[in-house]
């Protein structure tokens, strides 16, 4: 709901109440009606707070997650790719964290999912090319489905977390919303699979891990309009 909504909502049962003419005494007596009905709410904690809040849940579960399922994939990795991997998922996913407490305030500042996501996905596919190397399709699907079934569970089980501390603020466009959710989750998903899948092939990496980070945006994407166009139905 749109602040211009509000507004016109309210303006209704006033106009109402307060035809034209109406005397001073009056409006003072629904002005004292409404505020009295006014109690203080609990501000929301510190941005950088909900912001830290979010990086930290990134980490949790993508760390807890490969934990569970073995860290085989930061084992084969060489330390010169791990240099060039995690540092950039860390950065990538404080970005990610502050375009998700933007969306809880209005007039935050710019908002930050879409360009998370396009720069995310970009640079990793940079990245993953350059680093990796196998093109052969041998056993591609079967190890890829394995890989994306995984990886977007763990995404959509993040979203659905981050979606929750969402709500404790005022999302007034989840499809924006949304966007920024499915950048983080998604990255908490390949963050995962960096950790754990020890399959180095640049087709599979590319083709597979880097489409849970996309698929998680456009799910995040789509989730948020469904939900704003039913509010809008709703209203």
């Amino acid at each position: 709901m749109k602040p211009d909504e509000i507004d016109r909502i309210l303006a209704q049962p006033a106009d109402r109440a307060l035809p034209p003419g109406a005397g001073r005494d009056a409006k003072k007596r629904v002005e004292r009606a409404i505020l009295n009905d006014l109690h203080p709410v609990r501000p929301l904690a510190p941005a950088w707070v909900f912001a830290v809040v979010f990086a930290a849940l990134f980490a949790v579960v993508s760390v807890g997650v490969a934990s569970i399922l073995g860290m085989h994939g930061i084992r084969v990795l060489t330390p010169g790719q791990r240099f060039l991997i995690f540092p950039t998922l860390l950065a990538a996913a404080g970005f990610a964290a502050v375009g998700c407490t933007r969306e809880m305030r209005p007039a935050a500042g710019s908002r930050l999912g879409a360009l998370t996501l396009i720069l995310s996905a970009s640079v990793f596919t940079g990245l993953f090319s350059i680093i990796f190397h196998g093109y052969s399709t041998q056993n591609f699907v079967p190890e890829g489905v394995r890989c994306l079934v995984i990886g977007l569970g763990v995404s959509i089980s993040a979203g659905l977390v981050i979606i929750y501390i969402l709500r404790r603020g005022c999302v007034m466009d989840w499809s924006m919303a949304g966007l920024a959710v499915g950048a983080l989750s998604g990255l908490t998903g390949l963050g995962m699979l960096e950790l754990d899948c020890p399959n180095l092939k640049a087709i599979h990496v590319l083709t597979w891990h880097v489409t849970v980070l996309v698929g998680s945006g456009l799910l995040g994407y789509t989730g948020g309009w469904i939900a704003d166009y039913f509010g809008r139905v709703e209203s």
